[in-house]
């Protein structure tokens, strides 16, 4: 674990460090970080912003895969 305290720090300071440690462990087990967020996928479109039908994409998958 953490090496123990240098004897120059006041008890004061000492217990207010350990609050502020104790505050930071509960807060990160409370609030674990954020998932990142998943890539998007990209798709292609027509010209003028419409998006290509179902059966042609699903076209362009499978000539990917094989």
């Amino acid at each position: 674990m953490a090496d123990p305290a240098p004897l120059y720090l006041s008890p004061e300071r000492l217990e207010q460090l350990q609050r502020i440690t104790d505050a930071i462990r509960l807060r990160a087990a409370l609030y674990p970080p954020p998932k990142p967020p998943r890539p998007r996928r990209r798709t292609r479109q027509y010209p003028g912003g419409r998006p290509t039908s179902w059966r042609s994409a699903h076209r362009i998958m499978l000539r990917r895969q094989g």
